[in-house]
């Protein structure tokens, strides 16, 4: 009966994750360096794809740097969320107040303000520049005209308008400085394009080599490891973290077997996916073993640890250039 070789199954690179991608390339550098040495030196034209495959990822590693989730996504979240709900206070304010027929002065102050309201043609759920590009410029004339500052003094809303001009001060501010990083977010999706023929060559390369070589089984504790890691992104990065090309952020994931899964980039890593175990899996970090399969509990997976650098081939003296690369 023939035997055929294992070869490494298709990985979904390019609907990674940034964070995901960036760890599933370390770890295969990884464990290239760790199974081809000096008394297993790999083949010449693989030696030379993975140098070209370790320059890459010096690239795209660099750009995954600059592209961390910013600190200012958050606070313009909140400001946004903040001011939408302000907005709306003002808005419905001035509206119950049109309907005080016996309160004069809070009618009128209320039908004048939702005539200013009306003029910008606010929606709380429209694109986030166009809405703040709009309550900045009401917030400008609202302080600018002395009826408008006093309406709004009538119905209380003095306060309620100073918050809203800070908070669209603010964003303007927040909005520049995250407008400066799109040049990073550029680098990245570059460097993320360049990645993809490179491990593909690199992994048809092997799987041909396998094919090719008298010992079907010479690659087979390289390619297993590859599959494994493949397996468990796969499941745990794109299945239940919902994984997208571009994105920053991971999710935690279930282990619907309500257990520890072992964590084949660990280096070596153990565990039982029936059994129970807690502690916190890293898909892109070497060494380690995965949490007993006893001590009860669930596993929540950190495919973001990605990074460093991929190291040097021991098997060849041509080593991943650290020039910086996707």
């Amino acid at each position: 009966m023939i035997q055929l070789p294992i070869l490494v199954q298709d990985a979904p690179i390019v609907r990674m994750t940034n964070s995901v991608l960036v760890g599933t390339v370390k770890f295969t550098l990884e464990q290239f360096n760790a199974f081809f040495n000096a008394s297993n030196p790999a083949p010449a034209r693989l030696t030379g794809q993975f140098a070209s495959f370790g320059t890459s990822y010096d690239r795209l590693n660099a750009a995954y740097a600059l592209t961390r989730t910013s600190l200012l996504t958050g606070d313009i979240a909140n400001l946004d969320s903040e001011g939408d709900q302000l907005y709306l206070a003002v808005k419905e304010t001035s509206e119950a107040a049109q309907r005080m027929t016996y309160v004069v002065a809070r009618k009128q102050a209320g039908d004048r303000n939702m005539v200013f309201l009306k003029k910008y043609k606010i929606n709380t759920k429209e694109n986030f520049v166009s809405e703040w590009s709009k309550l900045q410029q009401l917030t400008e004339e609202a302080n600018a005209s002395t009826q408008i500052t006093a309406d709004m003094a009538t119905l209380g809303l003095t306060e309620v308008m100073a918050r809203l001009t800070d908070i669209a001060a603010q964003l303007r501010e927040f909005l520049t400085q995250r407008n400066a990083e799109l040049p990073s977010q550029k680098a990245m999706q570059l460097a993320r394009e360049a990645i993809y023929p490179e491990y593909r060559a690199l992994i048809d390369l092997l799987n041909a080599f396998a094919m090719v070589d008298e010992n079907v089984n010479r690659y087979a504790t390289l390619i297993q490891a590859l599959n494994r890691n493949i397996d468990y992104v796969r499941v745990h990065a794109m299945t239940n973290g919902g994984a997208t090309n571009g994105s920053s952020g991971t999710g935690s994931t279930d282990n619907n077997q309500g257990g520890a899964t072992p964590d084949p980039s660990q280096g070596g890593g153990t565990g039982d996916n029936q059994g129970g175990g807690t502690g916190t899996i890293d898909v892109s970090g070497g060494g380690g073993t995965s949490p007993t399969p006893d001590s009860g509990g669930t596993v929540t997976p950190d495919p973001s640890q990605g990074g460093g650098n991929g190291g040097t081939n021991t098997g060849d003296s041509d080593n991943p250039e650290n020039d910086g690369g996707d």
